[in-house]
């Protein structure tokens, strides 16, 4: 009893970084770098006070000069119009589209467009639902350019179900989209950028090294450890790796 006690105590421990109890903190994979980019996530309520470190949080903690700013319709939002006026920036938006510009494969125009000013791309971080509803309601964001890129990497996010296998995370698209600006000499990397992705991996496997000790207790209950078990399960069994 004392033991089983003990171990409750420790689950609870929570992390003054993250807020996250102390089994499934993952700060010191946090390892901040700074871009030529700005970066501003666009944070939904919901998954504000359902993550305490989602994937959203993650990028913004490791993204040194971007921004996160909670909303949904950013119409009216002050902090998000003075950047679209701020003259030294090319605002985009991260999200697909028939007229986006696809970093992967982009024109001589589009490198020079990106170059000629600093690119302050936003990025929607909410559930796909959530994301699309931001999207129609921010008038001052759904008439941006849309940037995106072309990826057949599957999602590392085994905990979560996605609507399709290239569904990425918000930290796995942002991630996607540095390399490829770095490709292109928009960005000049040094490898720093990784250590989103290694906080991200440690970050769903110890969800997952919790969710199948039935020893932990978890605040969201065991039937959604149960229901986060069978998701790795039946997505190990497609054969898909988390390296």
């Amino acid at each position: 009893m004392l033991k089983d006690l003990k171990d409750t105590n420790t689950y609870r421990k929570k992390c003054m970084g993250c807020s996250r109890p102390s089994t499934l903190c993952v700060c010191h994979h946090l390892r901040p770098f700074t871009l030529n980019t700005k970066f501003v996530i666009l944070i939904h309520p919901m998954e504000a006070k359902k993550e305490k470190l989602g994937t959203g949080r993650m990028t913004h903690k490791v993204l040194g000069n971007s921004e996160l700013i909670m909303g949904i319709d950013f119409t009216q939002d002050k902090r998000v119009n003075a950047l679209l006026e701020d003259d030294d920036y090319y605002p985009m938006v991260l999200y697909p589209g028939e007229d986006a510009l696809n970093i992967s494969s982009p024109t001589e125009d589009d490198i020079k467009l990106l170059s000629k000013k600093k690119p302050l791309i936003f990025v929607i971080d909410g559930t796909w639902p959530c994301a699309k509803k931001m999207m129609k309601l921010s008038k001052n964001i759904n008439t941006l350019p849309r940037i995106s890129f072309s990826s057949d990497k599957e999602s590392a996010f085994l905990i979560k179900h996605q609507p399709h296998k290239q569904a990425l995370s918000t930290v796995e698209s942002v991630h996607v989209l540095i390399e490829e600006l770095g490709k292109f000499g928009v960005e000049e990397l040094d490898g720093s950028q990784d250590s989103m992705i290694t906080a991200f991996k440690a970050m769903v496997q110890k969800q997952i090294d919790i969710a199948s000790d039935p020893n932990i207790p978890s605040y969201r209950g065991r039937k959604m450890n149960n229901q986060r078990v069978a998701l790795v399960r039946e997505k190990k069994n497609r054969s898909f790796i988390l390296k």
